[in-house]
């Protein structure tokens, strides 16, 4: 059987509906993804500067306030949405990578010179953000310097940008995509270890923080997900091995069937 008369779209000009639709709902897709990043990285944004919680406030947060990090203050501000920008930048790159890795042809070559592009801005970024943050909670980077585990997380982030600079130089795709996942699993990680027992600042008062010790569910609840976690972390573990087995190497355009591009 010819592999190209069996695309949906062979044949099919480029005026049609149906190639419309697919453009379109491929538009969709990016959208609804980049919508996603910059939410997450708005509520990280949240996360590391804090929230108004008071004795008396009740637990709501307006869209925005004056655009400032102190007191008062919404969901978006010149740091909130600084941190939203760095991490749509910095998935998109590793959105990229992961392309490089596993294309070939013209969307490999054009998701190359995304990632060298991206990755780029993301160090910048990384920069710019990492200098608003020592205003913003200057208590991160004195946490860091104190925690061990800090250490380790950090130590993650400079070997995934190292992966990721020595990947992009020498073409080893699968090192610049590994060095995406360290690095991003660094930050997290560090931005954690480095404010823990601190869940959710108050930029209120500090006093009304949420810590892990007054913000924790009772003990039956922690011990049950003890129990649960180790469970779902190994499903997890299956459902990437099965998709690695099955979906290893990269899309041989000449064999993609479902291509509507």
């Amino acid at each position: 059987m010819d592999l190209d008369s069996a695309r949906p779209f062979s044949g099919v000009p480029r005026t049609h509906p149906l190639r419309a639709l697919a453009v379109f709902l491929g538009l969709c897709f990016v959208i609804s993804n980049a919508l996603l990043a910059i939410l997450f990285g708005t509520a990280f944004g949240n996360v590391l500067r804090g929230m108004p919680f008071g004795a008396d406030e009740p637990i709501s947060l307006a869209l925005f306030t004056d655009f400032g990090v102190r007191g008062k203050v919404g969901i978006l501000d010149w740091y909130t949405v600084s941190v939203a920008v760095f991490t749509l930048v910095c998935l998109s790159a590793h959105g990229a990578s992961y392309l490089a890795l596993k294309t070939e042809g013209e969307v490999y070559r054009r998701s190359k010179r995304a990632a060298k592009r991206l990755w780029l801005s993301t160090l910048l970024l990384l920069i710019v953000v990492s200098f608003e943050t020592s205003y913003v909670r200057p208590e991160l980077f004195t946490g860091l310097a104190g925690r061990p585990a800090a250490w380790a997380t950090f130590a993650l982030v400079v070997g995934g940008l190292a992966a990721i600079f020595t990947g992009l130089r020498s073409g080893a795709e699968l090192r610049t995509f590994l060095g995406g996942c360290l690095l991003i699993a660094g930050l997290l990680g560090t931005a954690a270890a480095s404010l823990f027992p601190v869940i959710l600042h108050s930029t209120l008062a500090p006093e009304h923080s949420i810590t892990a010790y007054n913000g924790s569910s009772d003990a039956s609840s922690l011990r049950a997900a003890a129990f649960w976690w180790p469970v779902a972390f190994a499903f997890a573990l299956a459902y990437f091995a099965f998709i690695g087995k099955h979906y290893r190497g990269r899309v041989r355009i000449s064999e993609d069937t479902q291509q509507p591009y």
